[in-house]
C-alpha cells in the first residue's frame, strides 16, 4: 500500500458518484432535481489517504471507536471533498428556497458517496495487502470528539485537498468528509446500523415518531 494517495476524480468517477442521486427527493421533484444535479458536473471532487501507524498520532476516540480500532495496524487517514465550486453552486440557487435545499442535498449526498468511494479505495488496498480493514470514523461522530480534526489534518503533508479547518475544527469547504479506517489482519467491518450507536442524531428522532 501507498504511504500518501492524493487523487482527483475523473469525469466517470463524478458521474458514478452523481448516479441516480437526483430521485432522493422523489419523482415529483426528479426532472428538476436532475437539472440542479447537472449543474454539478464541472465539479472535480478529490481525496487524499495518509497512511500512519497508530503510535504516530494520539487520537482520543473515546470508548466506541477506540474498541473498534484497537487491533489496527495501521491506520488510513482521509480527507476527502468536492471543492469550493461545489458551495458556488449551492449559492446559485439562494433565490429558490426548493432549488436551494434541493442543491445542498445533492452535494451532502454526493459528499457522502464520494466518503464511500474512498472506503472502497482502502478497502481493496488493504485487501490486496493480505489485510482487513474496518469501518470508517470520523471526528465528531460515534463519541470521537471534532477537536482531533486538528491532529489528522496536521499529520499530512499539506493542507489535504485544499480543505480548512475553522477554530471550532469545522471544514471549509463545507462539503468536505474526513475520517480514519483502521487496516489490520485482525480488523474487523460491521455492519452500519442505528443498534451500533447510542448518539441522539436526526434519523433516530424520526424513527421514535
Amino acid at each position: 500500500m501507498e504511504r500518501h494517495v492524493k487523487t482527483v476524480l475523473t469525469l466517470k468517477e463524478l458521474e458514478n458518484l452523481m448516479e441516480n442521486h437526483h430521485k432522493s427527493l422523489g419523482d415529483d421533484f426528479s426532472a428538476e432535481t436532475l437539472e440542479i444535479a447537472a449543474s454539478f458536473r464541472t465539479i472535480r471532487p478529490s481525496f487524499e489517504i495518509l497512511l500512519i501507524k497508530p503510535q504516530e498520532i494520539n487520537f482520543n476516540f473515546g470508548g466506541r471507536v477506540a474498541a473498534k480500532l484497537g487491533c489496527a495496524e495501521f491506520y488510513a487517514l482521509f480527507v476527502a471533498t468536492l471543492g469550493e465550486e461545489a458551495s458556488e453552486i449551492i449559492n446559485l440557487f439562494r433565490g429558490d428556497p426548493f432549488a436551494y435545499f434541493a442543491a445542498d442535498h445533492l452535494a451532502s449526498l454526493y459528499a457522502e458517496s464520494l466518503a464511500n468511494y474512498v472506503h472502497e479505495e482502502i478497502g481493496s488496498a488493504a485487501t490486496s495487502s493480505g489485510m482487513k480493514f474496518s469501518n470508517r470514523y470520523s471526528p465528531g461522530y460515534c463519541g470521537w470528539r471534532v477537536s482531533d480534526q486538528k491532529l489528522l489534518f496536521a499529520s499530512f503533508p499539506d493542507s489535504p485537498c485544499n480543505v480548512r479547518l475553522t477554530e471550532g475544527s469545522l471544514m471549509y469547504p463545507v462539503k468536505s468528509v474526513s475520517g480514519v479506517v483502521a487496516i489490520g489482519r485482525e480488523v474487523s467491518f460491521s455492519p452500519y446500523g442505528c443498534e451500533t450507536c447510542s448518539d441522539k442524531c436526526l434519523n433516530k428522532l424520526i424513527k421514535e415518531i
